[in-house]
């Protein structure tokens, strides 16, 4: 029983629409009006000129009097005129939450203030009188349809002008006038067709103005299902029964027939065909209803999923940013009185990985929910993953920012969870709310992993590294292109001998701006925004391009060894990369040593094993990088097949005076070469360490003792001088 009452209400249009619902069919209407209007307009316009050249003139011509001429003659078809011209204006200027301009406003104003004025037109038209063929109950309904629309004329003079008043002065809708004037425009174009078709049925024609009507306001202007049906049986019934009165009989009456000898009142062909009309245009009105709902529910889905972030609820990003940008416009006075936040929840990766991403999800709706609560009345979105950002006043900042960390913090009892928050003060109503955002990010990755402390406000140190940040960001290609990417080469020597049997390449980045830049200012940058195979794959070709040209020049040559981030293998092919540059420079693989990190080969498992094993098979020597920085080096010489392995420099700290650390790269030789891998040791500076590691039995050294990075010119001189030698065993 209730899925039948529930059908019935939702058919009829009973049911309780959303607020989105009710806007959507009501602009749809605003719609309708606009067209509607133009319609109207256009119509009426000929119909002037029509009357004019047929009945004005002639008369006139004749002696009449020109005024009176024009009353009789035009003075309905300017009434309408004015009716489709106001709505369709007040129609076209319909903006729902922006204020109107100035010129809209006198021209609203303007035909509202027309519609109201033209009603003193009333006491110049002539009314219909009765006589032979008029009825006194005839001419009363004719009479009483003209004295309606010029009623509902005023009354849609009255509501724009009202209107536009309020919309003018404080940007503010008042939705019931709006409808007042759609349905005040229904009812006279209804009022009109009963008028029109009532004359014309006198002289022997068809309804067709009064049908013409009924369709035209039925199939544009949807209403709830109940109130069309209530306004179009309210006028198919009114007109019939005023059709009754016509008093040369009407074909829609009852009829006596006589069937088989009984007598037996039936409805005659047209009243039938008049229900069915009634019927047919009910039917397409609670279609055209029921597609505009379904229409509005799409679109308040797809509006929704524009707006709102999946998992939380809250606004996403990007819209975020748009109502940000607005109320940046919209603010005066103190702007550093507003912030924007950036907030990141403290280990949240590892509450991933120990509770499960159902769980994790499960927490980032509830951070929401606390974000909603403390920031009531802000402005605030999820940006991405555990991030959320936030516009807000700075009165009780530090109170709130306290009371969500607690409330994070107190979420879990085995993990330990916290908030770290950047802050970015406004100084203008003209600033990006995503550059301020980023700016407030950077500041917040200043305090990353530090649980003690949950705020850091963006300043001026902050803003010098962040826009030397975007530089390199928005400079990487350039500096590719004009050759400010430059490879330095750090000498790598035998440990037995300190003849030079290789070099390092390095990335050193020769800005005209910022001068020379280092690479623990670029590197973490382009790894971040993942843009680091620009860089290494430059470095690669200039490398191989500086060999050839040494070969070529019958100079003494050493192999060069070449860094491989852990992002060159998803951002590009870089194994075929490589080999594509050797064959292009000519260039024996032997020559190219292949350099990974340690902690690259910790991800992408399956993918890393396949180009290690490509570069093996290729034929270049892969050496492990930085062994010992890491958690997984153990496991890393037991997967990949490494020709040799770099000790990470620290092992070096306090070598002279801890035997501990002697001991531990002792182990690491002797281990290396059990399992058949060469060794190398960076950071060599002092002879100390020198005589120590080649006492132990490590094959090559690399450190300040030997040499600084440096350009090849520098690296050729120190050959040529003899403080170098290129030892006849480097391959």
């Amino acid at each position: 029983m209730n899925k039948v009452f529930g059908f019935i209400s939702h058919l009829f249009g009973f049911e309780r629409l959303s607020q989105y619902e009710n806007d959507y069919l009501h602009d749809a209407n605003i719609r309708s009006c606009s067209y509607m209007g133009f319609i109207v307009v256009v119509l009426e316009a000929w119909m002037l000129v029509r009357q004019t050249y047929s009945k004005i003139i002639p008369k006139y011509q004749a002696g009449g009097d020109l005024f009176e001429l024009f009353v009789k003659y035009t003075s309905k078809y300017w009434l309408f005129l004015l009716i489709g011209l106001g709505l369709m204006l007040f129609c076209l200027f319909y903006q729902r939450d922006q204020k109107l301009s100035k010129g809209k406003f006198i021209t609203l104003f303007s035909i509202g203030t027309a519609c109201m004025l033209y009603t003193a037109v009333l006491k110049l038209e002539s009314f219909t009188k009765a006589g032979d063929s008029i009825t006194p109950v005839m001419a009363s309904i004719m009479n009483a349809m003209l004295i309606l629309v010029y009623v509902f004329l005023f009354v849609i003079g009255v509501s724009i002008v009202t209107y536009v008043l309020f919309k003018y002065l404080k940007n503010k809708n008042i939705v019931v006038l709006e409808h007042v004037a759609i349905i005040a425009f229904t009812l006279v174009c209804l009022a009109f067709g009963i008028f029109v078709s009532y004359s014309d049925f006198w002289g022997g024609k068809e309804i067709i103005c009064f049908l013409t009507m009924v369709l035209y306001v039925g199939c544009l202007l949807i209403y709830r299902p109940y109130v069309t049906i209530l306004i179009l049986g309210a006028c198919f019934m009114g007109f019939y029964k005023i059709l009754l009165t016509y008093q040369g009989g009407l074909t829609f009456q009852k009829q006596d027939i006589v069937i088989s000898g009984v007598t037996q009142k039936i409805i005659s062909g047209d009243s039938v065909n008049y229900v069915t009309f009634f019927i047919s245009l009910a039917t397409i009105c609670f279609a055209i209803y029921h597609g505009r709902l379904k229409e509005a529910r799409k679109s308040k889905e797809l509006e929704k999923s524009a707006k709102e972030d999946q998992l939380t609820g809250l606004y996403n990003y990007s819209y975020f940013s748009e109502l940000a940008a607005d109320r940046i416009r919209n603010l005066s006075g103190d702007f550093g009185e507003n912030v924007l936040l950036f907030i990141d929840v403290h280990n949240f990766k590892a509450f991933n990985d120990q509770r499960g991403f159902e769980e994790g999800d499960r927490f980032l709706v509830k951070f929401g929910e606390y974000l909603s609560d403390i920031f009531r009345g802000s402005l605030f979105a999820r940006q991405a993953d555990d991030h959320f950002v936030v516009m807000t006043k700075t009165d009780g900042l530090l109170e709130k920012l306290n009371a969500l960390n607690e409330l994070v913090h107190g979420y879990d009892n085995e993990i330990l969870l916290g908030i770290n928050c950047g802050a970015y003060h406004l100084s203008s109503n003209t600033e990006d709310p995503r550059m301020s955002i980023d700016r407030a990010r950077y500041a917040a990755h200043m305090i990353k992993n530090r649980f003690q402390t949950i705020y850091i406000e963006y300043d001026k140190t902050m803003s010098e590294a962040y826009h030397k940040r975007l530089y390199i960001i928005n400079n990487i290609d350039n500096a590719v292109k004009n050759a400010w990417i430059v490879p330095f080469y750090q000498p790598v020597v035998w440990s037995e001998t300190g003849e030079l049997c290789g070099c390092e390449v390095l990335a050193r980045w020769m800005d005209p701006v910022y001068g020379q830049l280092f690479p623990n200012e670029f590197i973490p940058v382009l790894e971040e925004y993942r843009l680091i195979h620009k860089l290494d794959k430059a470095i690669f070709e200039f490398a191989c391009r500086d060999l050839r040209a040494a070969l070529d020049a019958g100079r003494p040559v050493v192999p060069i060894s070449l860094n491989f981030s852990r992002l060159d293998f998803e951002l590009m092919d870089a194994v075929t990369e490589l080999d594509s540059l050797a064959a292009k420079y000519n260039i024996d693989r032997a020559l190219i040593h292949v350099e990974v990190t340690e902690s690259a080969l910790t991800d992408n498992f399956t993918k890393l094993v396949e180009a290690m094993n490509r570069i093996k098979e290729l034929g270049y020597s892969l050496w492990l990088d930085d062994f010992g920085s890491g958690y997984s080096s153990l496991n890393v010489l037991k997967d990949y097949q490494f020709d040799v392995i770099k000790i990470d420099m620290r092992f070096l700290s306090n070598l002279e005076s801890s035997e501990k650390a002697r001991t531990l790269i002792d182990c690491i030789i002797k281990m290396a070469n059990r399992i058949n891998m060469l060794t190398l040791t960076e950071g060599v500076e002092t002879e100390v360490q020198a005589e120590f590691l080649n006492k132990v039995g490590c094959n090559r050294l690399q450190g300040y003792l030997f040499g600084k990075p440096m350009p090849k010119d520098a690296l050729y001189e120190r050959i040529e001088k003899g403080e170098l030698v290129v030892s006849d065993k480097c391959l």
